[in-house]
């Protein structure tokens, strides 16, 4: 009898117990509910469609879980992740229920016709890994509190109206892996901070109005590939410190006003498929160094102040596609090791200084479909195979 009595206070302790829990995890789950219908309220469309009409709650059932609504995806009851990514959404992100959504890990807006700044209270989603709200119309400051967003790993907030400088507090986001900043009116100076980004794997600020020197720290970001800094007002020498960025692919620092020499260093980059440097104020010679680039398929130095001859190194980039050096103060000969440049399709050496005979040999390489010479001072004939 005394068995009997245990175990049937044992059921019922587990009966409340899974109650309380279901109870619990229907509370959660109504209350994300209500807190995105209360930002649905504000939005529109941008087409003529509804906006998001799976988004509500029956009469009949008040209780209703967000986790079949679209772009809404749960783990349990609990909303994780929201992708609405080019879904023709207008409004602004005042209205989000950032502190409704605790177990929220990525957020994606892309692509939508939000406008308005971005709101301080976004660090309340503590647990988000994955941010984008690129493609809007966002504009003002980014909020120095996304720094507290320590889990993020993705942050593209790339083509909206976004000015002012680039938060130091985005250093704090050390599980930062993807770092996407383009197309805006950021101004000011790349922070320093950003050399704790130990993890950082792509970095993207081109076509911003970024101004200063490029800080030297950036070579010490050992996991990055790919940097485009591109198209703003840089000033200042470039860091010899690239040359430690071995697992960098893609360098683009172009249209800027870059000066000084191109770094011997930038030799140690044995994995780099693309340095792009042109239209700049850089001088000096073009470093034998880059010889050693034997992954490169993409050199572009054209528009600078280049001047001496082209190293004969160059010839050693058998996977070089694009070579242009072009409107710079280049002397010398074509070196005739360009024979060795067998994938070459386009080769621009126009507006320099250049003289002396056009190596036969460049009529071998049979990839080729675009050549520039002019501007230069040539003398001789055409090589024999060049129409073919």
């Amino acid at each position: 009898m005394m068995k009997r009595v245990v175990w049937l206070a044992s059921l019922l302790l587990l009966v409340v117990t899974l109650h309380a829990c279901l109870s619990h995890a229907q509370s959660n789950s109504t209350a994300e509910s209500l807190a995105l219908l209360d930002w649905k309220v504000n939005l529109q469309s941008l087409t003529n469609r509804s906006v998001l009409p799976s988004w509500t709650i029956s009469p009949r059932n008040a209780e209703a879980s967000p986790c079949s609504w679209f772009g809404v995806h749960c783990k349990g009851d609990s909303v994780y992740r929201i992708n609405l990514t080019s879904y023709g959404v207008k409004g602004t992100l005042h209205g989000f229920p950032f502190s409704s959504l605790p177990n929220l890990e990525e957020l994606d807006l892309s692509i939508n016709g939000l406008f308005g700044t971005i709101p301080p209270q976004i660090n309340q989603l503590s647990n988000l890994t994955y941010l984008d709200l690129s493609y809007n119309q966002l504009s003002g400051k980014i909020p120095p509190q996304i720094g507290q967003l320590i889990h993020l790993r993705t942050l593209h907030l790339v083509q909206n109206l976004l000015n002012s400088s680039i938060p130091e507090e985005i250093g704090q986001l050390k599980s930062l892996e993807e770092l996407a900043l383009q197309n805006n009116y950021l101004n000011g100076s790349i922070p320093s901070s950003l050399v704790n980004l130990a993890n950082l794997t792509y970095l993207y600020m081109l076509n911003n109005s970024l101004s200063g020197n490029i800080p030297s720290e950036i070579g010490n970001l050992s996991s990055l590939q790919e940097l485009y800094i591109d198209n703003n007002q840089l000033a200042g020498s470039i860091p010899s410190t690239f040359g430690k960025l071995k697992h960098l692919r893609l360098l683009h620092l172009s249209t800027n006003s870059l000066s000084g020499s191109i770094p011997s260093e930038f030799g140690h980059m044995e994995s780099l498929n693309e340095l792009a440097l042109f239209k700049n104020n850089l001088s000096g010679f073009i470093p034998p160094s880059l010889g050693n680039l034997t992954d490169l398929t993409i050199l572009q130095l054209y528009e600078n102040k280049l001047f001496g001859p082209i190293p004969e190194e160059l010839g050693n980039l058998k996977l070089l596609v694009f070579l242009e050096v072009s409107q710079n103060q280049l002397n010398g000969s074509i070196p005739s090791s360009f024979a060795n440049l067998s994938n070459l399709e386009t080769l621009f050496l126009r507006d320099n200084q250049l003289s002396g005979p056009i190596p036969q040999e460049i009529g071998n390489l049979m990839k080729m479909w675009m050549l520039e010479l002019d501007g230069n001072q040539f003398t001789g004939q055409l090589p024999q195979n060049i129409c073919r």
